[in-house]
């Protein structure tokens, strides 16, 4: 699914960085909602405003919740290093 840009470009970087790390984008709500790698009940979700009041803070609070999941990419285990 081809899913529109993002009207603020800070907020638009933080989800492609979630796409890069294999995160979904799925229409819902006001722009959207972004679904970790683990598609079932226990994987993690982060809602995207399209018209948030302060972008900056938003792009940070996506990018925050992508690297504390427990689930994907975003959180690396470099254990044989």
């Amino acid at each position: 699914m081809n899913r529109p840009r993002h009207p603020d470009k800070e907020v638009e970087e933080a989800v492609r960085q979630a796409e890069a790390l294999g995160w979904t984008w799925r229409p819902q709500g006001h722009w959207g909602r972004l679904y970790c790698p683990r598609h079932d009940r226990e994987g993690c979700q982060i809602g995207v405003n399209g018209t948030p009041r302060n972008a900056g803070n938003h792009a940070r609070q996506i990018l925050r919740a992508i690297n504390r999941c427990p689930h994907g990419a975003g959180e690396r285990d470099d254990g044989d290093v």
